[in-house]
């Protein structure tokens, strides 16, 4: 309002054809007032008098900007010097086409014919089913411009917050199919709708040409829209294992619309807008209720949750409170659906997406636990058919040097000694089963040792042709061995580890070579990579054939016809992983008639260092 003009309330003037009406509220300009402290069948009680400054162009206007119909009765002439009083009329609202109104801004405003020093007087005739407040102002032009182009902007500022929380809720929808984003997005969507119908875009520029389609969209989406968030509302709480009943109560509600919507149809707007203000306000006690019985781990969600229950219950309150007779109204009671409205998309898009948040990442804990739980279960299995494997091996490659062993404690029990020669084969037969024997439980003591980390490995310079001298001393024929090499070759090795390499290869050599056979070996650089060194040793197999290339170094592996030897299928194992830990490798290749390995090893170590066991698990 002008700091010029100057408002004032006095009795209705009976000669004004406002007076004549039952119904109606005239309120002073710039004063908010609830439409029930005038009940239905009183005259008129207030009166806007203007005295206008040196400005003449005065604009009245009248909020919100869905009433159904406003009258205003403005006096021709000046008030004080005329005896005969005569009135114009100029007519608005939501019943009227917006094409048809006196302006064309949002809200409803009204010329004013004024001239510099004339006292105005006006009255405004109001009958409205979709609001329970009222608010007139009287204005200069350009501040009236100025005020809708300002509800423009506002206009754009909300609907464009409110479409991209549509698109994220329709997007999260998508990823999610969580109903709760669906019902999130028709919300916002409806939120939409209503809102311009709040602001009169929809009259402006939807249904210019019919009013009374206008008034009937108006009260349909008033009505939808506390229903959609009722039932939004009531799974969002179920969601946080809210309480059940307060569910079906709020489910219960939902057949009211089709009575409220046939109400509207029917021409019976105002009872179907006061049981609506009535359900809202219960709903808002009943969402306080259900608040309490939410069960929210997250310690941010849960305040998040009870921050938008308890912040929409103050201010419902403070909405309903002036309506009641308690308190005065302010600016926000003319724009109460649209500030709750924006205020509730963000807060439920927070608490939705928070959800989600925490949601995936008990998913992903979830998921954790059952790969932590696969993989235990996977290596128990694997510890089992390890040691069902095992034991197999076990019991039968102990069985024929036990049966050796019983077989000449049997003849010593009988007393057949025999002659000496045959004393001696026999007790040789038994040292060569016990010898088998404790082979056999010493790989297996290592190859536990290196599954189990147990291995520790110290690197230190070593002459390792003076730990092959070694093996081959212990080799009954050594004569079958030939071959070639440095006479020292000092590499950085851990020599009791790479003796049991090199004594298990030799072994498996002499076992599966053909009777009467050369063993070949051959100490020098690998031609594909001269920075490690390479020791080769190629052995014609004999009965047990040559050996399968894709299971030659796995765990317990032996030839079908290799069986009637001793041993343990746990050797190439043992080599080719104890290779791999000290940074070489083990390869196998066939020559011909030629069972060639190739045993690899890295020229530069880092000595006296500990080398961690990647195999410990």
């Amino acid at each position: 309002m002008p700091a010029g003009p100057d408002c004032s309330v006095r009795p209705v003037d009976p000669t004004c054809p406002a007076a004549r009406n039952s119904f109606g509220l005239q309120v002073c300009s710039d004063v908010g007032h609830s439409l029930n402290e005038v009940k239905a069948g009183q005259p008129l009680q207030h009166v806007a008098q203007v005295a206008p400054s040196e400005r003449a162009a005065l604009v009245a206007t009248v909020r919100p900007v869905y009433l159904d119909d406003i009258q205003l009765y403005e006096e021709l002439g000046d008030a004080t010097a005329s005896q005969t009083r005569q009135w114009k009329r100029q007519v608005a609202g939501d019943r009227l086409a917006f094409r048809d109104r006196p302006r064309q801004e949002l809200a409803y405003t009204f010329n004013l014919d004024s001239s510099p020093g004339q006292v105005k007087v006006f009255y405004v005739r109001l009958q409205t089913t979709s609001t329970q407040a009222l608010n007139v102002t009287v204005s200069s032009l350009e501040e009236t411009l100025d005020q809708n182009n300002l509800q423009f902007m506002l206009a754009g500022f909300y609907a464009s917050i409110v479409t991209v929380l549509v698109v994220l809720s329709l997007m999260r929808f998508g990823i999610t199919s969580q109903r709760l984003w669906a019902m999130n997005c028709v919300m916002q969507f409806v939120s939409l709708l209503l809102s311009f119908a709040f602001l009169g875009l929809w009259a402006k520029y939807v249904t210019p040409d019919n009013g009374r389609l206008t008034d009937l969209i108006s009260c349909v989406l008033i009505c939808l829209h506390f229903h959609v968030v009722n039932v939004y509302y009531g799974f969002l709480g179920r969601s946080f294992d809210g309480s059940r009943w307060v569910f079906w109560v709020r489910a219960a509600l939902v057949p009211v619309l089709a009575w409220q919507l046939w109400a509207v149809w029917h021409g019976q707007a105002m009872a179907a807008m006061q049981l609506n203000t009535q359900l809202v306000l219960f709903t808002t006690l009943l969402g306080q209720v259900d608040m309490r019985f939410f069960k929210i781990e997250d310690r941010w969600l849960r305040w998040t949750v009870r921050f938008m229950y308890t912040t929409q219950f103050v201010y419902l309150l403070y909405m309903m409170l002036p309506l009641l007779g308690m308190g005065q109204m302010s600016e926000l009671h003319m724009m109460s659906a649209l500030l709750v409205n924006l205020f509730g998309a963000i807060m439920q898009h927070l608490v939705l997406t928070r959800r989600d948040a925490l949601v995936y990442r008990n998913q992903k804990q979830f998921e954790a636990r059952m790969r932590d739980t696969q993989q235990q279960l996977e290596w128990e299995l694997k510890r089992r058919l390890e040691t069902s494997s095992f034991l197999s091996m076990l019991l039968h490659e102990l069985k024929n040097p036990l049966a050796s062993i019983r077989l000449a404690a049997l003849n010593l029990r009988q007393g057949r000694s025999g002659t000496a020669e045959q004393q001696l084969n026999r007790l040789e037969r038994i040292q060569l089963a016990v010898e088998g024997m404790d082979a056999v439980l010493e790989r297996c003591r290592q190859v536990d040792r290196l599954e189990q980390g147990d291995m520790q490995l110290h690197f230190e310079p070593t002459d390792v042709m003076a730990v092959w001298a070694a093996c081959q001393a212990s080799v009954i024929s050594p004569a079958c061995l030939a071959g070639e090499g440095p006479q020292v070759w000092v590499l950085p090795v851990e020599p009791m580890l790479f003796k049991t390499m090199l004594s298990n290869l030799l072994d498996n050599a002499l076992a599966y070579s053909a009777p009467d056979t050369e063993i070949r070996y051959h100490w020098g650089l690998d031609p594909d990579n001269p920075s490690q060194a390479r020791f080769q040793l190629s052995n014609r197999p004999g009965k047990p054939g040559f050996p399968d290339e894709g299971r030659l170094f796995q765990k317990y592996y032996r030839a079908e016809a290799a069986h009637q030897r001793t041993g343990s299928g746990l050797g190439l194992y043992l080599v080719k992983h104890l290779a791999l830990l000290c940074s070489g490798d083990l390869r196998y290749r066939r020559d011909g008639d030629w069972a060639v390995f190739e045993l690899l090893w890295p020229l530069h170590h880092a000595t006296d260092t500990l080398v961690p066991n990647p195999y410990a698990r």
